[in-house]
Formats: structure tokens, sequence, C-alpha cells
């Protein structure tokens, strides 16, 4: 959620950003900060909204506005913090409120305004008239823009909550309508912002509620975009996702991470696909695909697992039950029913049995196995690494191939032998004789 926060205020694109945290919460945040670039005070004992303003004003140099927000409002957009940014230079307030109309106020304080439409105060709900919280109710988010010079005087002025004892940010606003001059502008401006931007989060089901709206947005925006999805409400699609035009989600999809996924593709049913780059026309039924390229006119599943280091050349077909880890596989290549390829390369057009395993662990180490292009892997072949299986070559059904395999061979057995070699090409025959 932090993170999230971080990328809204660069809406405002800051000078300076400064988190004020917890020390609970110190170390964990720190590595965040870094990337950041932003400093992080710690605020200890916590005593409120008004005392953390007041230390990251310490902190900062002299600046003429800042911009006050909560990390527990991850659904707060870029756009909306530049509005506000921008509404409050605009106004010439000393203070500037982000709100939002709810049709449910529930826990929020109320915005009060004057005959005049100008913002004097907020109503939080224990001190609020209840029939004035009914329907749609204009509610603060919490965001605020300050003119940074007299919040830090001001800051000074409030007083500790005679129950908490904590200072409250909110106040400023009475300091400033209580400074009001009928020959300056308003003191209090407000800058009405999305629903999504006061939508916080005290708990899990409060996330749980957030994360849903992330992707529902997410499939509106890729819906509008030319993706079609088959019972959207089933599917979710992390933020950094990106899609082609005239792709297919199907049900119960999860398309999470930096995943990229070209044109005419079509995913699911219940596709897990994770950090992976797809091309265009790739299929994926029922698999779970993660840190793996695959790319154009390729098809995996159902029911398959690429696992991370593992690229599909083109018009490939990975069947049923495959699991495939750390392994390249060229153009035309097939792996139809449940076998296992790790950390090798298969060349093009090969075709691999049902069955097939790379035994690539001798409990110790990993080693490869290479086969070459056009090669016919036998149903229930084991190959042993460190192994090569030459090109055009071929291994009988239920092979144990333990040593390298020439080109154009066919190899039997347990262990495997070679029962058949292709002949010589004539300039080789001619260089023996």
């Amino acid at each position: 959620m932090v993170e999230r926060v971080i990328r809204a205020g660069h809406g405002a694109r800051p000078d300076d950003l400064v988190l004020v945290v917890s020390p609970e919460t110190a170390d964990p945040i720190a590595e965040l900060a870094h990337f950041a670039r932003a400093g992080t005070v710690i605020q200890d004992p916590p005593r409120g909204t008004g005392d953390a303003v007041r230390l990251g004003l310490a902190v900062l140099p002299d600046i003429d506005s800042l911009v006050v927000l909560y990390s527990d409002h991850p659904l707060l957009q870029p756009t909306s913090v530049a509005k506000l940014l921008d509404g409050h230079r605009a106004s010439g307030a000393k203070l500037t409120v982000l709100t939002a109309t709810l049709p449910d106020a529930a826990g929020y304080g109320r915005i009060l305004r004057d005959e005049h439409r100008r913002l004097v105060g907020i109503a939080e709900r224990p001190d609020d008239d209840a029939s004035c919280r009914i329907g749609p109710t204009e509610v603060n988010s919490g965001m605020m823009a300050l003119d940074a010079h007299w919040a830090r005087k001001s800051l000074a002025r409030i007083q500790p909550s005679g129950a908490t004892g904590e200072l409250y940010l909110t106040d400023l606003v009475s300091v400033a309508v209580a400074e009001a001059r009928d020959d300056e502008p308003w003191p209090v401006a407000a800058v009405a912002g999305d629903p999504d931007d006061a939508l916080g989060v005290n708990d899990r089901l409060d996330l749980a509620h957030a994360e849903s709206r992330v992707w529902e947005r997410k499939r509106e925006s890729l819906m509008r975009s030319g993706i079609t999805m088959r019972l959207p409400e089933t599917i979710a699609i992390d933020e950094d996702v990106s899609i082609a035009a005239d792709t297919v989600i199907l049900p119960n999809t999860q398309l999470l991470g930096k995943t990229s996924i070209g044109s005419g593709c079509v995913i699911g049913p219940s596709a897990v696909i994770e950090n992976s780059r797809l091309g265009d026309r790739v299929i994926v039924r029922s698999s779970t695909v993660e840190d793996s390229q695959i790319a154009d006119d390729t098809d995996v599943g159902p029911y398959s697992h690429l696992r991370a280091g593992t690229q599909i050349g083109p018009h490939a077909h990975i069947g049923n039950f495959a699991e495939i880890k750390n392994a390249r596989l060229a153009a035309g290549v097939k792996v139809g029913h449940f076998s296992y390829i790790g950390d090798a390369s298969i060349g093009e057009d090969t075709n691999v049995g049902a069955g097939t395993v790379t035994a690539n662990f001798d409990g110790a180490q990993k080693h490869t196995t290479d086969i070459g292009a056009r090669a016919f892997i036998g149903s229930d072949t084991v190959l042993r690494a460190p192994v090569r299986v030459g090109d055009d070559s071929r291994t009988g059904a239920g092979s144990v191939v333990t040593r390298d395999v020439p080109d154009g061979a066919t190899v039997v057995g347990i262990p495997a032998r070679v029962v058949k070699r292709s002949p010589a090409p004539p300039d080789q025959k001619a260089e023996e004789g």
C-alpha cells in the first residue's frame, strides 16, 4: 500500500518526499524509501496526524507547498494528487482538502459548508448529526495540500485531543477559518476527488475490497481497449500487466506481475500467468506459466506448468500435464503428454513422446540435456543428464539414455544402445575411403 501511495504522490511532481513511519514499520519501509528516493522520519511515540506532518516538515527544506497523503489509501490516483495541488495553488487558500461524495458517509468526516458553499469545518461521526449523514455525502478523504510556511506556524497552535492526546491535522481547518479576512481568498478550499480516493484500509476486509476494486478498474480499462473477458468478475489482472487487442481472457484466470500478452491470444479458463511474456495468437489452457517466454502461435495445456527460465519457440505444442523448467524449446517442438523437461534445450521440429523425463539432478548438481532438431523421443524415455541427443535421432520407447546419441542414430534399451545409424553423407564417405 505504501508503494501505491508513493506512486500516486508522484502525480504532484514533488521536489522532495518524506515518509513518516512508526517504529514498527521503519525497517520494512526503509528499502522502499531508498528506491523511492524518499527520506524517512520515525514518529515515536505516535501522536496523531498533526504531529506526523510537523515531523515531516522539520526535515524538509524551505518549501512553498506540501501535499499530505496517507498510506492506507491504496486506490489514490496520481491524477487526483495532481488535481489537488493544482486546485490548491489556483485557490490561494492556506489549506485545501481532497473530498469525495460517497453514498454512505460511514466513519468519514463530513464536510461542513456555509451559505456561500465555503468549507468551514469537518464533522467527525461521533460529534455529527446522524440525520446529516444519510444518502450521498461529501466527506474528507484525509489528503490535504498546505501552504508550507503557514503550516509550520499553525501546527504549533493546535491542541492535543482530550480523549487521545493526539494532534489532529484536521484541526488546521478551524485554525485557518478563524484567520479568514475579507480582503483575502477564503483560507480553506476543497477539490472533489474520486470516491476511490477516500477508500481507506483498516483491516483485512477493507484490504480485500480495495484489491477487488483495483482489479475491477484494470479489467474495465482493458475491455475498453479491445480485450474480451468472459465472466470478468472472476478474473484477476495486476496493474502492470499489458495485453494487446483482440485477446480473449476466460473465467478464473489470474494474470500477475509484469506479464505481457500479445494480440489474438486465448488465455484460460483457470490459467495463472506471472511475470511472463507471450507473443501473438498464443493459447494457454488451464495451466501455470511463471517467469517464462512463449513465442507466437504456440499452445500450452491443459494442466501444464512452465517454470522459471522457460523459453518456448513459435508454433510449438505443449500438451497436458507437462512440466518445463529452465529450458529452451525451438520452433515446432511438440511435448504432448505428461513429461518433465528441465535444464534442457530442444531443437526445432522435435517430438517428445509421452512420459519423457530429463533426469537433470544427480543429488548434488543440476545437469543439462541437449536434444537436436527433428529428433523423435520415444514414450517413457529417460535422458540422464548430462547428455546430448543428436539431430534426426530416435529413442525407442522405455529407453534410458546415459550416453550421447549421434546424429541420425536410433537407440533402444536400458541402458540405451545404438541399433541403427544413418548412412554417412556422400562427401563424408569419400573422405573415409
